[in-house]
């Protein structure tokens, strides 16, 4: 069953547009899909261990994040990938 997780890279700023929003089936699938999303889209500014460090929290409420920034620019939530930034419209 797929869950929504939110990566959080800056914990300082747990609802801010710096962190990344994966829809996976565990915790270590959303993290390796948020490295190989990345990676993909040539996003290098973002190191993998930063992603590997990252606290995870699981069933993300998506109303939960900066909703000036990142709400309206999500992709859609209940499909396997990175919707934050929005990798997976």
């Amino acid at each position: 069953m797929l869950k929504r997780y939110r990566l959080m890279l800056y914990p300082d700023n747990r609802c801010g547009n710096g962190n990344i929003g994966v829809t996976a089936i565990t915790a270590m699938h959303a993290k390796i899909l948020a490295k190989e999303t990345l990676l993909k889209f040539g996003w290098t500014h973002i190191p993998e261990d930063l992603i590997d460090k990252a606290e995870v929290i699981a069933n993300i409420d998506i109303r939960m994040p900066d909703e000036n920034h990142v709400l309206p620019n999500i992709g859609v939530v209940s499909r396997q990938g990175v919707w934050f930034p929005n990798f997976n419209s």
